[in-house]
């Protein structure tokens, strides 16, 4: 098959860019034909890439993936105006005859964007309607899709994550004298805005210092910066700024907790990852968690202090059994997916291809 994905490349590294790129690799490794149309702002290009940013290059790369046969997989926010506008333009990029699209939609911030005004959902489901499939990263999104008008028959739940796609790599630098300066030692993955929870954490982790006081933070995304606390800032606090992938599965392995203070989600591939490492997870009450995390109230610092000041002295997931893993395996039915839309036939109702995640 030839895939091409449409959605950002890292770096900068963030969740769907993490997930185009291990989706590529795990296709290649299967031995299909992959391009990444990258709409990020690193400026990427060479084998395997093809820059996508802009309202030049984006068509553009549209156009040359349809005339080369390309199954176009679009990855997108859906919670913006812009990226409802690229997912209507990758629908239509597809030569006669040639495999329908796909589109997954990954942001949690969607559903209530889609819920402000019919205009939005008018443009979502114009959009979804040159698709093959659309997948919804978590059911309250698919539930969104549905209510703008999208066929339920045409939705999939598939979270965005793989077993196979969780590949530690070195360690930063700084984090062995981290680790043997803290105990416990939580980990985030924060980005910009407020929806991360950033100012959340901040003000949970004093408290957590105050029945702790060996207790130490260490964050790391794009915007942060690399280096120890600021004066003013709880001590223990360290910014490592923005991470390969493969350091920052790492960072989730051997820290204690991997902490996810949002105030909105879909299914958080980052999630997944920390339970797969065998990371204990406190996360918001928002979106889909799957089994294994504990929650807090959204938006509430002092429970979540409270939930990361217990937590210390419970025992963590093992690495052996991981909690909230997923069978079957995401990337095995979204490859049956990709077959079901090239071949242009159904899924078969047995055998191997039956891996697909249910129809909402």
């Amino acid at each position: 098959m030839r895939i091409a994905l449409l959605g950002n490349h890292p770096p900068p590294y963030g969740g769907v860019s993490v997930h185009v790129a291990a989706l590529a690799q795990a296709l290649r490794r299967r031995g299909e034909a992959v391009q990444v149309l990258d709409l990020g702002g690193g400026g990427h290009r060479g084998p395997g890439i093809w820059p996508a940013r802009g309202p030049v290059q984006c068509p553009w790369a549209l156009a040359r993936a349809a005339v080369a046969g390309y199954l176009v997989h679009a990855h997108t926010s859906g919670a913006n105006p812009k990226s409802w506008l690229v997912a209507l333009a990758a629908s239509r990029a597809r030569r006669p005859g040639g495999p329908r699209a796909l589109l997954t939609i990954h942001s949690g911030l969607s559903v209530a964007w889609l819920e402000r005004s019919q205009a939005r959902r008018d443009l979502a489901r114009l959009a979804c309607a040159g698709y093959g499939a659309v997948v919804a990263v978590s059911g309250q999104i698919a539930a969104a899709l549905a209510d703008a008008g999208v066929p339920t028959d045409r939705i999939e739940i598939l979270p965005a994550f793989s077993p196979a796609l969780v590949e530690p790599g070195p360690l930063p630098e700084r984090f062995a004298a981290l680790r043997a300066a803290h105990a416990p030692l939580f980990c985030a993955a924060i980005a910009p805005g407020p929806t991360y929870g950033e100012d959340l954490l901040r003000r949970a982790f004093p408290a957590v210092r105050q029945r702790h006081p060996r207790a130490g933070l260490v964050m790391f995304g794009p915007g942060l910066r690399a280096g120890p606390a600021a004066p003013g800032e709880a001590d223990g606090i360290h910014d490592l700024g923005e991470l390969p992938h493969g350091a920052a599965l790492s960072v989730m392995r051997d820290c204690d907790a991997f902490v996810r203070p949002t105030r909105a989600d879909g299914d958080a591939v980052s999630i997944r990852e920390a339970l797969a490492v065998g990371c204990a997870v406190i996360a918001s009450a928002v979106g889909h968690r799957p089994a294994g995390c504990t929650l807090f109230p959204v938006g509430d610092a002092d429970a979540l202090a409270r939930r990361m000041t217990a937590l210390t002295a419970a025992p963590g997931p093992t690495r052996d059994q991981p909690p909230g893993a997923i069978d079957p395996d995401p990337f095995q039915a979204l490859h049956a997916l990709y077959r079901s839309l090239w071949t242009g036939r159904p899924l078969p109702s047995g055998g191997q291809e039956q891996e697909r995640a249910p129809t909402f």
